[in-house]
């Protein structure tokens, strides 16, 4: 007996040792497939100013519960310019890191290595540093003392916008740490880079403290601490905005109102207001004495959309003016940032005359080099105009506007016309109206009124992936593919001109109720 059971423990050892072999094994692999997750990179920055839980639900989210997207959009989204590297050559010269190495990051860091150690400046190199991963647009070699020799790095990034977010800052501060860890010396600057070649540097200390502060509060979600409930615009770009939504309404999360900040949020909760039907029921009195560095007008607002939000009904604050004109113009632009062209200026125009014939007309850009074209003709039809109106919904269409006009100049007295006789009617809205809704975009509040978009699904970045396609089947022998693309870009941007129409047709015809009706209600 004694014997056979010291058999039987010999063979159960060696069966153990088999499978903890297996099991180490295992763990290994676990271990560096998380490690391989768990770097911290550029894109992390990018992500958590969008929305915090991107970061979350790419790592731990169900993989089917994600919304797959054109890559173009993530360009669009990030402010990218198409083909940098063409940008970037025609102001400064640099060595490209063969695309080839870049799938394994690895192999990409030694080559741009190889490179800083010979003070060349580099076009999408890799920067590594323990479990830090960093691809900046470019590197380039300034002079002065490093570890590398008598030369420096600073880094680049070539965007559409010379605007400076702070996902953008922080992303060029992280790039800029790695390197100080790899040359010796950080660099004071960094910059961005539009697609004409002008530059914009910011001092990296400036920010250093912010950066940190966000770093670290990455570094808990990466090491699977998920971010609190929270609602904002950015969720929309991520693949998973459906369950942000479902998350927030789940738990009725004060962030569903209109507006409010991650800052906003935190003071709320501080205070008791944790839930929108709290906001709904707190007296605005007793709040401003908890919030007094608040306006009371802000307070107030918060307060009228929680309530809108459960009643579900929308309250007017007050009828809003609109001027009494013979033609009014519904205006709306689309423009392609990866690119740097504006492709498309639309808008319908009703008349007192005849205001059952609301047609659809357009200027439309081929190509860049069919812009200026586009602008004068936009121009010409500026200049015929008389008492009419321009209505447009958010500032873009007025931003387009300054920036052609600087491009491609225009009259004085033509850009006094148009900025004199232009309403945003994103402002005219907030001013008078409170909505049952999270966003105050136009595919938000026209389809909340009613209006249905031919492709429910479009917004301006698809047709922007719509434009991309276009310019690449628009010369084909078969030209039926190339103009069903055209006919789809076209038809959304009516449907956005007409949705604009709508909204002002609605707020024209509303009014307070009889009981009165005012922010300090």
């Amino acid at each position: 007996m004694t014997g056979l059971f010291i058999f039987q423990e010999v063979n159960f050892s060696a069966a153990l040792k088999h499978h903890l072999h297996h099991l180490s094994k295992c763990r290994i692999f676990i271990y560096n497939w998380l490690m391989s997750k768990l770097k911290l990179t550029g894109d992390h920055f990018y992500k958590f100013f969008q929305c915090p839980h991107w970061i979350w639900y790419d790592i731990y989210g169900e993989a089917k519960k994600r919304r797959e997207a054109p890559p173009l959009l993530e360009m669009i989204y990030k402010g990218k310019v198409a083909q940098a590297n063409q940008t970037l050559g025609q102001h400064k010269k640099f060595e490209e890191v063969k695309p080839e190495l870049l799938r394994d990051l690895d192999e990409g860091f030694l080559a741009t290595l190889e490179l800083m150690k010979k003070g060349k400046n580099i076009y999408h190199g890799v920067l590594m540093s323990e479990n830090w991963v960093g691809m900046p647009d470019l590197l380039e070699a300034r002079p002065g003392k490093s570890d590398l020799g008598d030369w420096y790095y600073v880094v680049y990034d070539v965007k559409s916008s010379l605007d400076l977010s702070d996902e953008y800052k922080f992303q060029l501060i992280f790039y800029s740490l790695i390197l100080e860890r790899l040359q010796g010396v950080r660099p004071k600057e960094a910059y961005v880079i539009d697609a004409e070649g002008t530059e914009r540097a910011f001092a990296i200390d400036d920010y250093i403290d912010q950066f940190h502060l966000t770093r670290q509060q990455i570094e808990k979600i990466l090491d699977g601490e998920k971010p609190a409930p929270f609602l904002k615009s950015g969720c929309k770009r991520t693949p998973w905005y459906s369950l942000c939504i479902s998350e927030t309404e789940g738990c009725d999360d004060v962030s569903l109102i209109y507006k409010i900040s991650q800052a906003d949020q935190r003071r709320l909760y501080e205070v008791g207001v944790k839930t929108a039907h709290d906001m709904a029921d707190a007296d605005v009195n007793q709040l401003q004495a908890k919030l007094e560095d608040w306006p009371f007008d802000k307070i107030i607002r918060f307060s009228n959309q929680a309530k809108c939000l459960i009643s579900q009904e929308p309250k007017i604050l007050r009828k809003p003016n609109f001027p009494d004109v013979a033609h009014e113009i519904y205006f709306d632009i689309e423009s392609d940032p990866t690119r740097d062209i504006d492709y498309l200026l639309g808008f319908v125009i009703k008349s007192k005359t005849s205001p059952e014939e609301v047609k659809y007309e357009y200027f439309f850009a081929n190509d860049k080099s069919e812009e200026p074209e586009m602008w004068r003709k936009f121009l010409d039809f500026l200049a015929g105009l008389d008492n009419f109106v321009i209505y447009h919904y958010a500032f873009y269409e007025r931003q387009v506007f300054d920036r052609l006009a600087l491009r491609y100049g225009a009259p004085t007295t033509l850009i006094n016309k148009f900025k004199d006789n232009t309403i945003d009617l994103h402002l005219k809205l907030v001013d008078s109206a409170v909505l049952p809704l999270y966003f105050y975009g136009l595919k938000d509040v026209a389809g909340y009124l009613g209006y249905k978009w031919d492709n429910p699904e479009a917004g301006g970045a698809e047709s922007v992936v719509w434009y991309n396609d276009w310019l690449d089947k628009k010369d084909l022998p078969d030209r039926q593919a190339g103009d069903a693309i055209l006919k789809k870009i076209l038809k959304y941007n009516e449907d956005d001109v007409r949705a604009t129409l709508l909204i002002k047709e609605w707020l024209s015809s509303q009014k307070p109720s009889k009981h009165k009706e005012s922010l300090d209600e």
